[in-house]
């Protein structure tokens, strides 16, 4: 196993963080895209154009990986809100594992209400920063 990584990170030309900082990069812009378009076939009016421009930002890293940089500006909201999103996710297990039942059900309703009100306030995932 640590071979055959050692020999896809030198066929990469990537340090090990450099492939981690990709790998993770891309597979949080495929969530998302995924994501945008479950939330949009529940709620058209939400994520209307997100899958789209999300999986083009994927086909430039995948041409030129030094694209990630800019392509990760990009599709700053569509990664915050899948890290939002996992994160609210864990926060909302643990409670409802170790609170009793209304209270942990109360709060876990709560802390998913983060992810929530993101997508509300940018209905696209638009870029955070220009």
């Amino acid at each position: 196993m640590i071979a055959a990584s050692r020999a896809h990170l030198k066929a990469a030309n990537e340090s090990y963080f450099q492939h981690l900082r990709f790998a993770a990069a891309v597979g949080a812009m495929a969530v998302a895209a995924g994501l945008a378009c479950l939330i949009h076939a529940l709620v058209p009016a939400l994520c209307s154009r997100t899958c789209s421009e999300t999986v083009g930002r994927l086909r430039i890293v995948f041409d030129d990986r030094n694209a990630l940089p800019a392509v990760i500006v990009q599709a700053s909201g569509a990664i915050t809100f899948v890290c939002l999103l996992a994160f609210s996710a864990i926060i909302a297990g643990i409670l409802l594992a170790y609170s009793p039942y209304l209270i942990g059900a109360a709060l876990a309703s709560l802390t998913l209400g983060i992810p929530t009100a993101f997508l509300l306030s940018n209905p696209e995932l638009d870029a955070l920063a220009d």
